[in-house]
C-alpha cells in the first residue's frame, strides 16, 4: 500500500503565507534606530521669566509735553547718558528724548517724562496719571491706559 501525501489545509497555508510576508517587514524596521522622542514642552515645564521690573534705568511714568501743555498716558523710559529715551504708542513707539521731573497742575503733582516736542500750547493743562506702573506681565499701565 502506498501512502498519499497529505495536503496542507488552506488555513495553515494562509498563516504561513502571512508570516512569510510580515517577518521580513518587521526585520526591516528593526534595523532602523528608534525615532527620537518628542521634545519636551519647555513652555509648560520651564518657569516663566519674571516680568520686567522697574529699575533706576527703566521707568513707567506719564508723558508730558511742557511746550504744548499736553499730557499723555503712561510710557516706558530708558536712561541714556544724561537723559531718557521714551517710547509711547501715541508716537508709534518712535523714541523721544525726555527729561525726568515733577509735573504739577494745581495741587496734583507727579513724576513724569518731559518730552521735547515742537508745538505751541495746544492742550489745556490737566493732571498727569500718577498711577503708572509695570503690571505683572511687564506692561506699562495706569488708570488712564
Amino acid at each position: 500500500m502506498t501512502a498519499t501525501p497529505r495536503r496542507e489545509s488552506l488555513t495553515v497555508a494562509g498563516v504561513r503565507w502571512i508570516v512569510a510576508l510580515v517577518l521580513p517587514l518587521a526585520a526591516c524596521g528593526a534595523d532602523r534606530a528608534a525615532p527620537p522622542a518628542a521634545p519636551a514642552n519647555r513652555a509648560a515645564s520651564a518657569p516663566a521669566a519674571p516680568p520686567a521690573a522697574p529699575t533706576p534705568d527703566r521707568r513707567c511714568l506719564p508723558v508730558v509735553a511742557d511746550a504744548c501743555g499736553c499730557v499723555y498716558t503712561c510710557g516706558v523710559g530708558v536712561r541714556v547718558d544724561a537723559g531718557w529715551t521714551v517710547t509711547h504708542p501715541f508716537w508709534g513707539d518712535e523714541p523721544l528724548a525726555a527729561q525726568l521731573g515733577r509735573f504739577c497742575v494745581g495741587d496734583a503733582c507727579t513724576e513724569a517724562f518731559h518730552v521735547e516736542l515742537v508745538c505751541d500750547g495746544i492742550c489745556a493743562p490737566r493732571a498727569a496719571d500718577a498711577t503708572c506702573h509695570f503690571d505683572d506681565r511687564g506692561a506699562c499701565v495706569g488708570a488712564a491706559s
